[in-house]
């Protein structure tokens, strides 16, 4: 056999065995892998995010001074108000104090869940994989915590469907 083969069949068993151990232990990972962070509610009391699992958890970041993400919310809180009952869970985190998204909230109040991130939010957007710190942000995550969906951007009811309606679509 020649050098080349042989320092070609060396990488592949190498791809493949690094290929094992990653499937491997991702099985054995726990549960759930999604974020553990605690942030406020609107009252001041702390919520763990890995409490809010659901069939889908889509967790949206946000703030009040950001036109795209006002221009989201009436989406998120449809998709909130349709999908619910069928295990869809949505969770606002507002990158900014309680004192304005409070305020702004009454001029535009959604039924979904709205935390407080003013302290950490966006280490744990950068952590979720928006590293420019873009807004609004939303990771769709499965019952077992592990990332279903991105979105950077503001997206529409289809757009957000598209990735986590197959969950989502047979009535509970």
């Amino acid at each position: 056999m020649s050098d080349r083969f042989v320092l070609v069949l060396v990488a592949v068993l190498a791809l493949l065995a690094g290929a094992l151990a990653q499937r491997w232990l991702s099985v054995a990972a726990p549960d759930w892998q999604g974020p553990e962070s605690v942030f406020p509610d609107l009252s001041g009391h702390p919520v763990r995010l890995s409490d809010e699992r659901s069939e889908v958890l889509l967790l949206n970041f946000w703030a009040s001074w950001c036109e795209p993400c006002r221009e989201e919310m009436p989406v998120l809180d449809d998709l909130h108000a349709e999908f619910g009952p069928r295990g869809l869970k949505v969770v606002g985190l507002a990158l900014e104090d309680r004192e304005a998204v409070a305020a702004f909230l009454r001029q535009l109040p959604v039924g979904y869940r709205i935390l407080v991130g003013e302290h950490g939010g966006d280490t744990l957007a950068a952590h979720l994989g928006n590293a420019g710190g873009g807004l609004p942000f939303s990771v769709a995550f499965d019952g077992r915590g592990r990332v279903l969906a991105t979105f950077l951007g503001p997206q529409t009811k289809n757009g957000f469907l598209a990735a986590i309606g197959p969950r989502l679509m047979s009535p509970r």
